[in-house]
């Protein structure tokens, strides 16, 4: 979406409230340190087809023939510790209709799952694969508790022939050589696998000469690129049997890979607006990291970060730009969430939002535990019409409605209109909130009505046109240029 000017038309002050000198408590418990939950049990890999979720393919073709599908990117990591054998199978329990494996071979000779060619990211250790042994990789363990919390289990680095062997042969696989160096071990493990013609996508960098010897095993091939290459975009279309382009495509360029008549697959896809957008443009291919979410997506009426672990749904708005380090902490002890970034910047509440639904109330507690920032505020932006990331101070490309308390107790409800935050229609105050104190607040949405109460008493109501309270997602918000950190809890929602 464009951001436009906000119209104040159909905006209408509905008063304001008398002071509110109550309403801010105690912060509950105290910092603990992180701790490693054992992992649950993993799901069975034959999720029951329900009306909104058809079995999954069986076989290459019949997955090209669906109107859209979804492949679990790295084993859809935005959910679980990447290309682990427990992120394949909870993405496929999760109905993924197929995973997406990366590569790598260690120096003697081991080929194990595995994307970045160093061992750093995710293992800890500064070395590459290429210069690892077996040995001593398998003494490392996956730890993706930057990204996915806290309480996130480690896991152990994956064989490939142990992750096919645990799959079986009724997964369908995209598989990428990462290393560009281990095309024929890679594809002698494929040819000892039960219908391995069937089930197997070799997948590369377009531009790469692996896929003449994946295409001579009688193996389909998916070849991504970006607009650097669109030139040989004929030759792509000649070589492959399925396209890719980054999401983040202009849709001039996704259009033109479309217009090839081959399906179209783009990587990598977190949100339903992303989904929305990709499917208007013809594509039919979704590199799904967010598979819990998009596929099996089952809202809460609470958040869950006393878990210390992320819901599917919940992801920080500075992902592309930010990477891992844009997760904010969980807080188990004060079953919070901390965002501390020295910048604008959001929390998408994805695990709340009851999809054709509106949000009747929200209830959420806001505190600053450390010290209150001398200007800024925080906030949610509740009601929105859709997830994508964007908009002004990172709050979101979408249409709702955005309440924001800053360190002298003003609250103020205002119109967010495609991204952009228009005047306040409505404040209110509150005590001022002190160091370590919370405000509890519940936000009432009734048609184009909207009333926030903190404690018996209301802060403030206001009237905003009906089409800015219609969305069912929930955006967390910080506001401020100082790295004071904001903590949100208890977040209740409601739905009509």
């Amino acid at each position: 979406m464009t951001p436009s000017p906000i119209s104040r038309r159909g905006f209408l002050i509905a008063g304001l409230s008398t002071a509110l000198l109550a309403g801010c408590t105690a912060v509950p418990g105290s910092r603990s340190a992180p701790t490693t939950a054992a992992p649950s049990p993993s799901p069975t890999l034959s999720p029951s087809p329900t009306p909104s979720r058809p079995a999954a393919p069986s076989s290459i073709p019949e997955l090209l023939a669906r109107e859209r599908f979804y492949v679990g990117h790295r084993g859809s990591g935005d959910n679980w510790p990447e290309h682990t054998l427990t992120a394949y199978r909870n993405a496929r329990a999760a109905g993924a209709d197929a995973i997406e494996i990366s590569v790598c071979a260690t120096s003697d000779g081991v080929l194990v799952c595995h994307h970045d060619l160093s061992a750093e990211r995710v293992l800890g250790v500064d070395k590459k694969i290429a210069d690892m042994t077996w040995s001593e990789l398998s003494a490392l363990q996956v730890d993706a508790r930057s990204w996915l919390g806290v309480n996130t289990p480690l896991e152990p680095v994956a064989r490939l022939e142990d992750v096919l062997r645990e799959l079986g042969p009724e997964v369908l696989v995209f598989i990428e050589d990462k290393q560009g160096t281990n095309t024929m071990p890679i594809l002698d493990v494929l040819d000892a696998q039960a219908r391995s013609t069937e089930r197997f996508v070799w997948k590369q960098w377009a531009p790469a000469a692996q896929v003449r010897a994946a295409k001579e095993r009688g193996y389909r091939a998916w070849g991504y690129f970006d607009e650097e290459q669109l030139d040989r975009l004929d030759d792509f279309a000649a070589t492959f049997d399925i396209l890719g382009v980054p999401t983040g495509a202009s849709d001039q360029l996704i259009q033109q890979v479309v217009g090839t008549g081959l399906p179209v697959m783009c990587w990598e896809v977190r949100f339903h607006d992303q989904v929305e957008r990709l499917a208007r443009l013809g594509v039919t291919g979704m590199m799904c990291s967010n598979v819990g979410y998009l596929v099996d997506g089952r809202p809460s009426d609470r958040d869950a970060f006393a878990t210390g672990r992320r819901a599917a749904g919940d992801l920080p708005s500075a992902i592309d730009t930010l990477g891992w380090s844009s997760q904010p902490a969980f807080v188990p002890s004060r079953e919070s969430l901390r965002i501390q970034s020295a910048r604008a910047t959001s929390y998408l509440m994805g695990s709340l939002a009851a999809a054709g639904k509106r949000l009747r109330r929200l209830d959420v507690t806001i505190a600053w535990p450390d010290a209150v920032p001398p200007s800024g505020a925080a906030g949610v932006v509740f009601a929105l019409s859709g997830d994508g990331p964007g908009g002004q101070g990172e709050r979101g490309d979408a249409t709702g409605c955005q309440l924001t308390l800053d360190g002298s107790g003003t609250i103020a409800i205002a119109p967010y209109e495609r991204g952009v935050t228009g005047s306040p229609v409505s404040t209110g105050k509150v005590e001022a909130p002190a160091e370590g104190s919370a405000v509890r607040l519940r936000i009432d949405v009734d048609d184009d009505h909207v009333r926030v109460t903190v404690g018996e008493r209301t802060a403030l109501e206001a009237v905003l046109e009906a089409s800015a309270l219609r969305g069912p997602w929930v955006r967390l918000f910080k506001d401020d240029k100082t790295d004071q950190a904001v903590e949100f809890s208890g977040l209740r929602v409601a739905f009509r």
